[in-house]
């Protein structure tokens, strides 16, 4: 029996509470809303070290940050085994990739490599090509394509042209007796949040913006301006689901085709009084998780509570494919959990990991951190010692720190046993993130000699006691 083919889809920065699915009032995301009816929604995904290259890294290699070496943005990765890539094209598979790239890194800590031309041997096993370091103006977006050193440029808003360049390649696909995998890499929704066509603006230009109840009442403008952007790049993006979909239906590959729909990482948005990305917030860590794969599980959508983080994202793929899982990879494969075949373990956590303070964690004034989320909780400790712990089921927006509160010192206590059991299980000694760059030769780049605390919040270093 021929193999599944395998479409992975994620977006950028796309927190998992911004979906009508997931009860976001704001969002109009009614094609995902219909794969989630249809599909697996794994419904605490999360990205362990919620940052664009960490995680990009770590879906191409199924290992952690401090293993693959890239735990700062723009570090070039270089695969010390089979990438995700090499792994379906050494079974016969046709590659793909589609958009964002961002692993080729750029060695001078400058950002200078951003947009230069990828060669192909830094292609990570990928046959077709059109994909470009990093930009974030969608609307004047170069790409490569293949072999050819000169850029080209998508028409009008990028991931729509990336969209329409995915469908081409599936009707393609559909012609042959090759199984494919294929990954689209949308910017958005990532800010800048003008650079998206003039009618979706329009949809949330005047709309009412409800606020998580985490915004606190000073940051309420500066959050709403920026929301009405995000939602409209989010509506963009639901109508490239949408022809995705169709596209699958049409050509008839949706029965045999695993569908991913996903992204890197979430956003704060002025949740906790913080922006972007980086730290170990819900609205950080948290991304969707949408599989469709109606030849295995049909089409009847169901929840699975797992705890699914980005190096497991290799492993599962390859363990749904019966494809044999390289002895390189850390991530776990979970594919038997997500077909119903084995049950969820309702101890199970996530582990969160950013080594190396950096850019926006710098200029917040926060430490490296480790830690774990749970079904249930969140535990994190930082360098000077433990820093955060959250009921998330008495408390889903976070708004009570009880790290240190007498009646959670037995849930706290064992939550640090769990992370140190699996810090040693890795070998992370959870060093200061100093020793991690002098170790690797990265202590030059930019992004980690930024000023310490030039963004004041309540989470820096002057209240890190609590």
């Amino acid at each position: 029996m021929r193999r599944p083919n395998v479409v992975f889809v994620f977006a950028d920065q796309m927190r998992a509470q911004a979906t009508g699915y997931a009860g976001d009032v704001n969002a109009e995301t009614p094609a995902l809303d219909r794969l989630a009816a249809i599909s697996i929604n794994v419904t605490h995904a999360v990205s362990g070290h919620p940052v664009c290259c960490p995680y990009r890294a770590s879906l191409l290699t199924g290992q952690y940050p401090l293993t693959h070496g890239v735990y700062i943005n723009d570090v070039p990765l270089a695969p010390n085994g089979p990438t995700i890539a090499e792994c379906f094209a050494a079974a016969g598979y046709d590659t793909a990739y589609i958009g964002k790239w961002h692993l080729y890194g750029s060695p001078g800590g400058r950002n200078e490599r951003r947009g230069t031309y990828i060669p192909r041997e830094h292609g990570m096993g990928f046959d077709t090509w059109k994909a470009f370091e990093c930009n974030h103006d969608y609307m004047a977006s170069p790409y490569y394509e293949g072999d050819d050193p000169e850029p080209k440029l998508w028409e009008g808003y990028d991931a729509i042209a990336q969209t329409d360049a995915a469908c081409a390649y599936l009707r393609d696909g559909a012609r042959s007796e090759t199984p494919f995998f294929l990954v689209l890499s949308w910017g958005p929704p990532h800010d800048p949040y003008d650079r998206v066509p003039e009618a979706y603006k329009a949809r949330f230009r005047d709309k009412e913006i409800e606020l998580r109840p985490n915004v606190a009442e000073g940051d309420r403008d500066e959050a709403i301006e920026t929301l009405r952007g995000y939602y409209a790049h989010i509506a963009a993006l639901d109508d490239c689901v949408a022809k995705l979909l169709a596209t699958l239906d049409e050509t008839g590959l949706a029965e045999d085709t695993i569908f991913v729909f996903t992204s890197d990482h979430g956003d704060m948005h002025l949740s906790q009084g913080l922006r972007t990305k980086h730290v170990p917030w819900d609205e950080s860590i948290r991304v969707p998780f949408l599989l469709r794969y109606p030849r295995a599980v049909g089409d009847v959508g169901r929840e699975v509570s797992l705890l699914l983080d980005a190096p497991d994202i290799m492993p599962t793929l390859l363990g749904l494919c019966d494809l044999p899982v390289p002895a390189t990879v850390e991530g776990r494969d979970v594919s038997r959990r997500l077909l119903g075949q084995a049950p969820c373990d309702p101890q199970d956590a996530a582990l969160l990991a950013v080594p190396v303070s950096y850019w926006m964690l710098r200029m917040q004034g926060m430490l490296p951190y480790r830690g774990l989320r749970t079904l249930r909780y969140t535990y994190v400790r930082n360098t000077r010692g433990p820093w955060l712990l959250y009921d998330n089921e008495v408390d889903p927006y976070q708004t009570h720190n009880l790290c240190g509160h007498v009646a959670y010192a037995g849930i706290q206590a064992e939550l640090e046993a769990e992370l140190r059991r699996r810090l040693d299980q890795m070998g992370d000694e959870f060093l200061p993130g100093e020793a991690y760059l002098e170790r690797d030769g990265l202590a030059h780049y930019e992004e980690v000699n930024v000023a310490w605390g030039s963004v004041p919040t309540m989470w820096g270093l002057e209240s890190l006691s609590h």
